[in-house]
């Protein structure tokens, strides 16, 4: 499937299934299930492998910035969370770790170890390293991604380094389902952040602050 795809359907998942009880894990874990779902394909071996790498990396770039931005903005406490679970040892231990990782996967070839249980579960030990709250997120995210390559013609090597993979041969990678998996994902994102508990909480105290002060006070009775 395309990048695009994975990253929406990745945020769609992560948000069905983690349901993020505040604000910060809402934005946080948005991008991060987002990032999850397209991290696997920085192992791309095509003729278009660079400028299919520069999307993800960019993509990577923009859940970021979005987060950073968020919590400088609305102050929705996302850096003070990781500050409460983390330490600067954690931060460089995780974060060395998890690029060390992706630096092996991009050297791979494509759908084998970035595409496996070996690569999941190794980049959610180092993400929970890094910030074990949205670690939920990621895992979920980067499975999604595992389960709808498998659809189509190509191997995936799940089990790596055993076996010679699984494809189902339902699709090709930028057809109708591509299509269909992008749109919808996008919608369910939509309607799960509108719906979720977080954005619902703070609809109803802005409400309740616009009643404060439109009802008549007694002075004007």
């Amino acid at each position: 499937m395309l990048g695009k795809t994975h990253f929406s359907v990745g945020m769609a998942t992560g948000l069905m299934l983690c349901r993020p009880q505040s604000i910060a894990m809402l934005v946080a874990g948005t991008a991060i299930a987002g990032f999850g779902g397209i991290i696997s394909d920085i192992d791309v071996g095509t003729s278009d492998a660079h400028n299919k790498v520069e999307r993800i990396i960019g993509l990577a770039v923009f859940s970021i910035l979005g987060v950073v931005t968020a919590d400088a903005i609305f102050h929705v406490g996302i850096y003070n969370r990781l500050t409460a679970d983390s330490n600067i040892l954690r931060l460089i231990i995780g974060i060395s770790a998890f690029l060390g990782i992706c630096a092996f996967g991009m050297k791979q070839p494509h759908r084998s170890f970035m595409h496996s249980l070996s690569a999941l579960f190794s980049l959610s030990f180092f993400v929970y390293i890094i910030f074990p709250d949205i670690v939920p997120y990621f895992f979920v995210g980067f499975i999604s991604h595992i389960v709808i390559d498998v659809l189509n013609g190509k191997r995936e090597k799940i089990f790596w380094p055993v076996g010679k993979g699984f494809a189902l041969h339902l699709c090709v990678a930028d057809g109708l389902i591509n299509k269909l998996l992008f749109h919808i994902s996008n919608i369910a994102t939509t309607l799960l952040i509108l719906t979720s508990r977080p954005v619902q909480t703070t609809a109803m105290n802005i409400f309740r602050i616009c009643l404060l002060y439109t009802s008549p006070s007694p002075r004007d009775s």
